[in-house]
């Protein structure tokens, strides 16, 4: 069979055609012959896509005899084997964008859709079963041909009204299927006339709820799943009138005789519209949000009560396979209440859903009070800060209950809410919740306990340095206890990361404490071998790296090469968890160490040069052909070789990359010995392209920022040894070379994103007096040119969309999305993204060469005039004002009167990142001479600004420009407070603003 794939192409399918039509081969082997057929017309691999290299004649003639053994085949089974093969064989000849005429002028079958259409069609029909097969063969056929098919409207339109109102319930699913694939595939306009059958489609999938057809209703609802994700407007109409098919759904989820799998289909249906559709919902169909909550809480009652699968949970750790395969609903309930919460706003779903916990939390079955309890867990991430307090009251009331189970989500939910509403809670809540979880630590339940220190790993990382040590002695002794005497690994590893989070927070106060635990934790190196040990191996490298950061080098050093020699003497396979612990660990010590950890380099860099290196990776790649053949990726090194690199290697690359990273940026000049080897490893990396450019672009984006950090390296080691900034400049040389090669190359925002960002490090990395005018002019053209580009594509974008917007106006009412947002994948955010990426290295260039950047001065200001009179590049033409003004200072004047006003004018603006902007334009020009004529009228602005109530919580950019605000009004009070209107109380207004949380770099500056 295989040679005669190779050598005799149109025989061997000539001959497994005669096969199929022989009525005396037994049903197995034709069915057999359907599968192999089916694999010789499916474009794929060469060696097995035997169709295409057969002559045209017998194409022809393969293709009549499929469509004539289709129609004439008695046999259900073959038939709808056969109707595969036509459906791939389809794939191949109907492809619009790879047009043939071997079928007949121009391109396509022309007999396909007519016969499909003929037998699908409940009136003309042969038989039942061909009927249903057609109808799926034509389901199958709507991705290759739906314009054909739709453009069919008096057939189809017939097919599909029988098909629905058949008494065959097997001719309904496939209608149903049918209706839903042309839904899923084509545009509005095209599915528009289907929307009146919802109603009867919900009617089919009662009748098979009633029917107890569970494999036809679970084929149906997943097709309604992929409707709801890709069309969600499908469904508006109906869900208005009547709220179905949620009803429905509703109904599926919270049955408990129903199949499992069913049940979770059916709740991922609702929760899929919300996710798509959350707006809608909050003001169309209010109900529909609180009836996914409750299918959400029903599903987490879902919880075996039984003794032996207690104690089975009992003794399972956190880690260990079938957590997950237990309780299955309770685990999908669990986390669809997240998605809901994440999807719509709390002020839309906390009414109904404070209720349910309320409601659940006040029954007395244990499984009621967990499903509360988890509800908490699951959402407290989202809610206002005034509601922390009720939920944190729920928890601490259930950490004693007499099931295990609920004590430990109540510890769990504890640990979480620790996490998401950190530092608020640990600053109010820390006289309670501390003793609670010490106490809790000692649990009768091993797992319980073990979930107790977890919560306080999450707790205790955001507490304040002098509340800890209010609780430090009696907690490291009770933990030293549990190190010693628990044989229970969970508690162990809790134990190791509670210790590891009191030294984060203690620092240098913690080595009091430090030659009582380090000796443990080496012990702990030595005997904890077995597989089952591996993470508490893993925890104890990293609680020594943590012990090690906490108590400095002095202290560390000699700790810091054992733990360095036991890491590189362990053995590590793909997916032991020790191999992140030992990366991360490794990464802390040279944090810890800086210039120190030079003599370690010495024996870790082969390795990682070793995962880096193309050459050795194709070396260990087996030759091209076997079976694994798709694991391997083709990758063009940009020395002009191919090499074959498994796809598993990448995540070893992007390891090593990210290890680098650590090293360069904490030893900076100590690492300038290792610059030329590291350099020449990196080098194929930046000018690496592949067939699936998404396996390399973070290598390569994490290797462009490295390539950054050796810049540094190398300027600060010239300074220190008194040599010229050769290196460095030959360096940024090389790496904007490479990188700007890729810029021109590449279309995708995200990866352009990632390139100028490391372009714009390098240039920041690399000093003063390195730029040259003509360098910096050709470099600020090019740069103008990519943006130019950017803009291009999003003015594209923009047309299509607004062409998209201007057909769906013709379209009933409930198919206008409304203000969702269409786009999962929104080009118009990264375009804007990548712009100011680009606008970066503008200022890097400013900020390094700003004599040199001068001459650029005037192109600028063109750019930033006809930016700002654009909603859509307003935002970008005030960040290049802002660097402007950071870097060119008083230099820049010449071009205010172009942005000054615009400034003023966007300090309110509707767009946060508008106002984030404008204010840090205000907070860089207030030391400036110039600016006192226009400081008051800043005041006024900002005080305005500066007295309205605090953003929500959720709203990130509000925060971060209100903190920007703060900032700029507190620069004028600093530079140019004289100037101040009597009428504005300045410094009350800062005051009650401080202190800055939202903006890192501004509360810095601050």
């Amino acid at each position: 069979y295989q040679q005669a794939k190779q050598a005799e192409p149109d025989n061997l399918i000539i001959g497994m055609m005669a096969v199929l039509g022989s009525a005396d081969v037994p049903e197995g082997v034709r069915r057999h012959d359907c599968v192999l057929l089916r694999q010789l017309v499916t474009r794929g691999a060469e060696k097995d896509f035997v169709y295409a290299r057969i002559s045209d004649a017998h194409k022809r003639e393969v293709a009549t005899e499929l469509l004539r053994q289709y129609e004439q085949e008695k046999t259900p089974s073959i038939q709808k084997k056969i109707g595969e093969v036509i459906s791939k064989l389809a794939d191949y000849v109907c492809d619009t964008d790879d047009p043939r005429a071997s079928l007949g002028a121009p391109s396509g079958w022309p007999a396909l859709l007519p016969q499909v259409f003929r037998m699908a069609n409940t009136s003309t029909a042969l038989s039942v079963e061909s009927c249903e097969s057609a109808l799926r063969l034509l389901k199958d056929c709507v991705p290759t041909l739906k314009d054909q098919i739709v453009a069919a409207k008096q057939e189809l339109g017939q097919i599909i009204q029988n098909g629905l109102a058949s008494p065959q319930v097997k001719h309904k699913v496939a209608t149903f299927l049918l209706v839903c694939e042309i839904v899923t595939e084509t545009e509005k306009k095209a599915w528009a006339p289907l929307l009146s059958t919802v109603s009867v489609l919900v009617q089919v999938l009662t009748a098979l709820a009633q029917a107890k057809e569970e494999e036809l209703l679970q084929e149906c609802i997943q097709a309604f799943t992929d409707v709801a994700t890709v069309e969600p407007d499908f469904f508006k109409a109906q869900l208005q009138q009547t709220m179905e098919p949620a009803k429905f759904m509703a109904t599926v989820a919270r049955t408990r005789e129903i199949d499992s799998g069913l049940r979770g289909l059916a709740i991922e249906w609702l929760v899929s519209f919300v996710e798509k559709r959350a707006k809608f919902l909050s003001k169309s169909a209010p109900d529909f949000i609180n009836l996914t909550l409750e299918c959400c809480m029903s599903l987490m009652l879902e919880v075996d009560e039984s003794e032996d699968k207690l104690k089975e949970w009992i003794e399972r750790m956190d880690d260990e396979e079938g957590e997950e395969d237990e309780d299955e609903l309770f685990h999908t309930g669990e986390e669809c209440i997240d998605r809901v919460a994440e999807a719509a706003t709390m002020e839309a779903i906390g009414p109904g859903l404070f209720r349910l916990i309320a409601h659940f939390a006040a029954q007395e079955s244990w499984q009621a009070k967990h499903a509360a309890l988890a509800a908490v867990k699951q959402t407290v991430e989202y809610v206002e800060e005034e509601h922390v307090d009720e939920m944190a009251k729920l928890l601490l009331g259930h950490v004693d209950h007499p099931h295990p189970r609920v004590r430990f989500t109540a510890l769990h939910g504890l640990g979480q809410l620790a996490n998401d509403q950190s530092p608020h809670f640990q600053e109010k809540s820390h006289q309670q919740v501390m003793p609670v979880l010490t106490r809790k630590m000692d649990d009768q339940v091993d797992r319980v306990a073990a979930m107790a220190m977890s919560a306080f790993v999450s707790f205790g990382e955001e507490l304040d340095n002098s509340l800890m040590h209010g609780y430090a002695r009696p907690l490291m002794e009770k933990l030293v206890m549990k190190l010693q005497g628990s044989q229970h690994r969970g508690v162990r590893e809790e134990a190791i990361t509670s210790i590891a989070v009191i030294a984060g927070v203690m620092e240098q106060d913690f080595v009091q404490y430090y030659d009582s635990i380090m000796p443990m934790l080496k012990q702990f190196v030595m005997t904890a071998t077995s597989k089952k040990e591996n993470r508490l191996r893993g925890k104890s490298f990293e609680c020594m790296s943590l012990l090690g950061i906490a108590v400095g080098k002095e202290k560390f050093l000699n700790d810091a090469r054992e733990a360095i020699g036991a890491m590189m003497n362990t053995q590590v396979e793909a997916d032991d968890v020790q191999r992140e612990y030992i990366k991360e660990a490794s990464e802390r010590i040279c944090t810890c160490l800086k210039k120190d950890f030079k003599p370690f380099l010495q024996p870790l860099l082969p390795g990682i040069f070793r995962n880096l290196r193309f050459d050795d990776l194709n070396e260990q790649a087996p030759a091209s052909g076997g079976a694994d053949d798709d694991d391997y990726i083709k990758v063009s090194t940009g020395d002009g070789k191919t090499v074959r690199v498994h796809s598993e290697k990448f995540q070893d690359m992007m390891q090593s990359v990210q290890l680098l990273h650590t090293f360069v940026t904490e030893m900076e000049s100590g690492y300038f010995e290792a610059i030329p080897d590291t350099a020449q490893v990196l080098l194929p990396l930046l000018s690496a392209t592949d067939d699936s450019s998404m396996l390399c672009e973070e290598v390569r984006g994490t290797a462009l920022q490295v390539w950054a950090l050796l810049i540094k390296s190398a300027k600060l080691g010239a300074q220190e040894r008194g040599q010229d900034n050769v290196m460095a400049k030959e360096l940024l040389q090389k790496g904007l070379e490479a990188a700007f090669q890729q810029l021109q190359q590449y279309q995708d925002a995200e990866v352009l994103q990632e390139l100028s960002s490391g372009v714009a490090e390098c240039i920041k990395n690399v000093g003063p007096g390195v730029l040259g005018s003509d360098e910096v002019q050709k470099l600020t053209g090019s740069v103008f040119t990519l943006m130019d580009q950017s803009l291009q594509r999003s003015h594209k974008h923009a047309s299509e969309q607004a062409k998209e917007k201007h057909e769906a106006s013709a379209l009933p009412q409930e198919l206008h999305a409304g203000d969702e947002d269409e786009d999962e994948h929104d080009l118009t955010a990264e375009e804007d993204q990548l712009r100011r990426n680009y606008e970066e290295i503008l200022g890097a260039m400013m900020k390094v060469s700003p004599e040199q950047f001068l001459p650029c001065l005037s192109g600028c200001a063109q750019r930033i005039q006809q930016w700002v009179a654009t909603k859509e590049n307003k935002v970008l033409g005030l960040y290049l004002v802002c660097d402007l003004l950071d870097h060119l200072k008083e230099h820049s004047e010449s071009a205010w009167p172009i942005f000054m006003p615009k400034i003023f004018e966007s300090i309110h603006d509707e767009d946060a990142d508008a106002r984030t902007a404008a204010a840090y334009a205000v907070n860089l020009a207030a030391p400036l001479a110039k600016f006192a004529e226009a400081t008051p009228e800043a005041f006024k602005r900002l005080a305005v600004v500066v007295g309205k109530p605090k953003p929500k919580k959720r709203d990130e950019k509000a925060k971060v420009a209100m903190d920007n605000a703060v900032a700029a009004m507190l620069s004028l009070l600093k530079d140019k407070g004289q100037l101040c209107p009597p009428d504005i109380q300045a410094w009350d207004l800062v005051l009650a603003k401080l202190p800055l949380r939202d903006d890192c770099e501004e509360v810095l500056r601050s």
